[in-house]
């Protein structure tokens, strides 16, 4: 494997990693609500399964979003600086968020326009982390492999 595909291997999976960890947060916002609302918490399984949940879709989220937004990223700065790479990998991953939520909403059928956008914004700022992890590591290795 080349030096650009092992830097992107290593940035797809701290991505994932990144994605994944982001669950126990999630869990704890969301248990948080069920208690301030005296709604039921879940089960003891509700933790576990998130966190699996959301590393099965870190792995089909990783080549549809992740490694395509880090590339168009990569193409929009020539010049190979952080600054620029970044901004443009957040802007395209928080798109391709957007659309991959609103098109699940629509397929399904059940959701009103308010609920959608709130899920799109919702999907949008779920990936900014881990897109962030990824452009970072990714760059870095580059700058790293360079010397």
């Amino acid at each position: 494997m080349s030096r650009t595909t092992d830097r992107h291997v290593v940035g797809a999976f701290v991505a994932w990693a990144v994605f994944v960890a982001q669950a126990p947060v999630i869990y704890a916002g969301l248990l948080g609500y069920a208690w301030s609302t005296n709604g039921d918490p879940g089960g003891p399984l509700a933790g576990p399964v998130l966190c699996c949940s959301l590393a099965c879709l870190g792995v089909a989220l990783v080549p549809l979003l992740f490694v395509p937004a880090g590339w168009i990223g990569e193409m929009a700065s020539r010049s190979g600086r952080l600054s620029v790479k970044l901004p443009v990998a957040i802007a395209v991953a928080a798109v391709l968020a957007a659309i991959y939520v609103a098109g699940i909403a629509v397929l399904t059928d059940g959701s009103t326009v308010v609920g959608t956008l709130l899920a799109c914004s919702g999907g949008a700022g779920a990936v900014l982390c881990p897109t962030a992890a990824y452009v970072v590591v990714a760059h870095r290795k580059l700058k790293a492999s360079s010397v």
